[in-house]
């Protein structure tokens, strides 16, 4: 285990009128992980412990808010890249990669030891996200097989898994992708949501812990490898966000962000779109309202209507992927070469 210090703050604010004539500054504080690593996966679970993974086999753990961190390398995975991650404590975190064969890690003493707890021979296999209804239960999402989303479900906190059987057909060039950890979101209850891009940008909607689906449009570009929804968020079973884009040319805002407020079976364009391609999008709480917040590799954006407007945030760059310490006005966002930070709204 290896300490890393704090690095420089690094301050980026905008201040703004929101539509409550409250004031605004945005405040990001650049962490140091002492890691290179390109991170695609960030787990938070309050202001002080939070987990990330990515390429390399690599993870990251702070128990003090970011001053510090534990760095490693899952043994044995060092050829993989872990775009999806799951904690529960700073001792417990699953991990799942994107290498061929599929795997997926769990750790009960922070990263010093890992279990395989799941691996798959079948081609094709590429997992790009997790999300756990509750503790026990919990999805882990694949690119498709066999024309279908490969879905697998766990209801012992990720000791053994089983795969859903009966995922609608998708089109030809039709997947997720493994940009944020967020192509799922998946409530207590059972309602779930997961989301596609290429030749479809589209939402599939479950009722029943992903026994049933539905497909419904979300009206986001789409049609080429690099298009379509990179993430779902939603705030209660009824309002949700989703936004993506064309990744590898983010500075196109057309159609990029839609919002619902019937469980993601009818969606509306956003009024005023996010500025660029935003690979995450979350939930905050000022302490009197709830907030969206959408961040990708040129920047990010705010919404204080539930995904109807956005408002310009800073123009941070090359973060990815972002979590919420929940309930508050504040979380974390990670991205490429090991860039890692913390941010908050400030009235």
């Amino acid at each position: 285990m290896t300490l890393f210090r704090l690095s420089l703050l690094l301050i980026f604010s905008l201040t703004f009128a929101a539509c409550n004539q409250y004031e605004y500054r945005i405040e990001f504080t650049e962490l140091d992980a002492g890691t290179d690593a390109g991170i695609r996966a960030l787990h938070v679970i309050n202001d002080d412990i939070v987990w990330a993974s990515g390429t390399g086999g690599s993870f990251m753990l702070t128990n003090d808010g970011g001053s510090s961190w534990t760095t490693g390398v899952v043994p044995g995975a060092s050829s993989d890249d872990f775009r999806s991650i799951h904690a529960w404590s700073g001792r417990e975190a699953l991990l799942f990669g994107i290498s061929y064969p599929g795997r997926g890690y769990y750790t009960d003493d922070a990263g010093a030891t890992w279990d395989l707890v799941y691996e798959n021979n079948t081609r094709g296999i590429f997992f790009n996200s997790i999300d756990f209804a509750d503790e026990n239960t919990g999805m882990a999402l694949s690119d498709p097989v066999d024309s279908c989303s490969f879905l697998i479900r766990t209801v012992d906190k990720g000791k053994t898994w089983e795969r859903i059987k009966g995922m609608p057909l998708l089109f030809d060039g039709e997947y997720n992708f493994a940009a944020s950890n967020s192509c799922i979101d998946y409530h207590a209850g059972g309602k779930a949501w997961i989301i596609t891009g290429g030749q479809a940008a589209r939402v599939f909607i479950s009722d029943d812990h992903g026994e049933n689906w539905e497909a419904r449009e979300t009206g986001l570009i789409h049609g080429n490898a690099s298009s379509g929804a990179f993430s779902v968020s939603f705030y209660d079973n009824n309002k949700g966000i989703v936004t993506g884009g064309t990744y590898d040319e983010p500075g196109l805002n057309d159609r990029i962000a839609a919002f619902s407020s019937d469980g993601g079976h009818s969606w509306q364009p956003a009024e005023i779109m996010p500025r660029e391609f935003r690979s995450c999008v979350i939930w905050l709480n000022d302490g009197k309202n709830r907030l969206a917040f959408a961040i990708g590799k040129t920047g990010c954006d705010y919404s204080y209507d539930d995904g109807k407007t956005w408002i310009p945030g800073a123009d941070v760059k090359d973060y990815y992927t972002a979590g919420a310490v929940a309930g508050t006005d504040r979380g974390f966002v990670a991205g490429a070469e090991g860039k890692i930070a913390k941010f908050k709204i400030v009235k």
